[in-house]
């Protein structure tokens, strides 16, 4: 055995593998306090490599499932604006389709009108304001993208807001026949009218200006310049106008001075003034019930032609209508048929003669017959009429025939026919029947035998009478025919008179301007938010939807200040609703398509962070084997290293 003192070679072989084994405890020490594997690159390059492109993955497929739910709720703030915006139209349609109801006055409608534009700013500040983590939803750069033009009318309907009472002191001042525009560049719009006396009125010019400040707008007695200017005619003995209209136009926003001058110049608002009476038969025991409706200008004719021999104001009642009844001059040459197989073959029609005081020989002629039924069952019995229903299901009381032919024959044939009211047995085991089966309701038109003037003009048309009669389950083809003879004979006088001196209105009626159009630009404005939804560049969803706005939603100038335009502003209603459904739709898809997104995303983060744990997290149990192992050689590396070092204690001794 070779032994040296200067060197060691056993001590420094046990030294050397010691070391070794304590290195490699200390690093199963090390995996095993921190839980990894790889603590270094040298523990495993390749695998360090792999395991932090992984943890790359990973961290940002858990940022992107966070965008993902960001994008989420993005869409849930949007969705919930929509919501409200519905809300609002919903309101809006009600207001809308309570202003058509011509049972609301013009201050009522204000009322409702006042609300409906407040409505549409707060439906305009959702739009403006509405953010999520300070980024406007509805905010688009490309909002101003023109795509292209559209023609549209250049000016809607021209209306009017109310009508107004004919009375004693203004009825020869009433617009006799028709109101004209007069409009161009320069000066606006100015107005021109004939009345009764066939006197000229002309307002003053209405500026474009001053039109756009009254949203085109504006009340004709504004115009009339005073009671001591030109139309001083149109006052009162209080300096107050005689009576006003108030007129509104819609140019649309884009039409230009030219395009609006084209569309109203020249056109005409038809006017027209009705007069309603009372009417009774003298001289005959008929069940008839009868009313009248008469045109102004018949009227006014009649006042004007009779006024001269002061005989025309029988009552203070009867303003304008002189009883029929001249002398001894009834009802005349009335086509009558004693029978019912005359009446049914009978094509002459069912008319009567009389004369009106100012206006002469008068015709009446039957053009419409309509039934009123009591039945209050619902089912279909084959009839030809059709029953109409509540909308909580409840069948009306009366239910409304259609008309036929003012020929006796027809007329006939309504009542007897195959389908005839008389050939059914209407009332038989019928629950909450009134005592009369329903009512028969005769229209007649009225016509003068020659024209009579009034301002300048001509007409013959004198107005209408209605008249109605019960129909019983015990009346026949012949009882009904001898209702009418016993009412429309040489024996009878009608009498025509007014009851009240306030129930005569003048009208002016909505003046469609044509087809004059401009060319409305159509923009393409998108709003685009883009999530990232990947951990590499450019894996986007791109939420793409709709920039919106009272423009966009076509309800920038919904108004309800009238019946017309409330009843277009349910159809721009309807239409916003539509846009709103589309959008509220769209938001909802990308909802749900993120929500896919999101859970891929974490499905793919979950997985990949199993593959990298593989990599590089510690195997505890094999560590703890390795752990032991090398515990166990150091401690006899030890042991060894104290042997090695006692051979030099052997050298001593023999030294010794």
């Amino acid at each position: 055995m070779n032994m040296s003192i200067k060197n060691n070679l056993s001590a420094m072989n046990a030294n050397r593998m010691f070391n070794t084994t304590t290195d490699k405890k200390r690093k199963s020490a090390e995996k095993l306090s921190s839980g990894f594997r790889i603590n270094r690159a040298a523990d495993d390059a390749a695998g360090l490599a792999i395991s932090e492109k992984m943890r790359r993955q990973i961290r940002g497929l858990n940022r992107a499932a966070l965008n993902i739910r960001d994008g989420i709720s993005y869409c849930q703030v949007a969705d919930g604006a929509l919501n409200e915006v519905h809300d609002v139209l919903n309101r809006v349609t009600t207001l809308a389709v309570q202003s058509a109801n011509e049972t609301n006055t013009d201050k009522d409608r204000e009322y409702l009108n006042a609300e409906v534009q407040q409505l549409k700013e707060e439906c305009g500040r959702i739009f403006r304001e509405t953010s999520f983590n300070e980024r406007l939803i509805w905010d688009s750069p490309n909002e101003k993208e023109l795509i292209g033009y559209e023609k549209k009318r250049a000016v809607e309907d021209v209306y009017t807001y109310s009508s107004f009472d004919v009375t004693a002191a203004n009825y020869d001042k009433v617009p006799s026949s028709v109101i004209r525009l007069s409009a161009d560049a320069a000066n606006g719009i100015s107005l021109s009218w004939r009345d009764y006396n066939n006197t000229s009125y002309t307002t003053t010019p209405i500026s474009w200006d001053e039109l756009k400040e009254k949203n085109y707008r504006f009340k004709m007695s504004d115009y009339y310049g005073g009671p001591e200017g030109p139309n001083a005619g149109l006052y009162g003995s209080d300096g107050n106008p005689l009576y006003d209209h108030t007129i509104a136009f819609s140019p649309n926003k884009e039409s230009s001075i030219d395009e609006i001058v084209a569309a109203v110049n020249g056109r005409t608002l038809s006017t027209s003034a009705s007069i309603y009476v009372n009417t009774s038969w003298e001289g005959t025991s008929s069940q008839f019930s009868s009313s009248a409706g008469m045109t102004y200008s018949a009227a006014y004719a009649s006042q004007k032609t009779d006024a001269a021999n002061g005989t025309h104001f029988d009552s203070a009642d009867d303003l304008f209508i002189d009883p029929v009844k001249h002398g001894n001059t009834n009802l005349s040459t009335y086509a009558q048929s004693t029978t019912v197989e005359e009446a049914k073959n009978d094509s002459t029609g069912w008319t009567f003669d009389f004369e009106m005081k100012g206006v002469g020989p008068v015709q009446a002629k039957c053009n419409s017959i309509t039934f009123y039924s009591n039945d209050t069952e619902a089912e279909d019995e084959g009839r030809w009429w059709q029953w109409r229903k509540y909308s909580d299901g409840t069948p009306y009381k009366s239910t409304i025939t259609r008309g036929t032919s003012a020929d006796l024959k027809g007329i006939m044939n309504t009542l007897t026919g195959d389908h005839g009211l008389l050939n059914k047995n209407l009332g038989e085991g019928k629950s909450g029947m009134n005592d009369g089966v329903g009512t028969i309701e005769m229209r007649f038109t009225m016509t003068s035998a020659t024209p009579y003037s009034y301002a300048g003009t001509s007409s013959n048309n004198v107005g209408n009478i209605l008249m109605s009669f019960s129909v019983t389950q015990s009346d026949t083809q012949e009882s009904i025919l001898e209702k009418i003879n016993n009412t429309l004979n040489g024996n009878t006088v009608l009498d025509i008179s007014k009851s009240s001196a306030n129930n005569d209105s003048a009208y002016i009626n909505t003046l469609n301007v044509g087809k004059n159009t401009t060319n409305v630009p159509i923009y393409g404005g998108v709003c685009k938010i883009q999530i990232q939804a990947g951990v590499e560049a450019g894996q986007f969803i791109d939420i793409v939807y709709d920039t919106l706005g009272l423009t966009q939603l076509g309800i920038q100038d919904t108004d309800i200040s009238t019946a017309a335009s409330a009843g277009r502003a349910i159809d721009e209603i309807k239409k916003a609703h539509s846009i709103i459904n589309e959008q509220r739709s769209l938001f909802g898809a990308y909802q749900n398509r993120l929500e896919h997104a999101y859970n891929i995303n974490k499905n793919s983060e979950e997985n990949t962070q199993y593959a990298e744990s593989q990599i590089r997290d510690t195997d505890m149990a094999a560590e703890m084997v390795q752990y032991s192992t090398h515990n166990i050689l150091e401690q006899a590396g030890s042991s060894m290293l104290a042997q090695a070092n006692q051979s030099r204690q052997g050298i001593l001794q023999l030294l010794q």
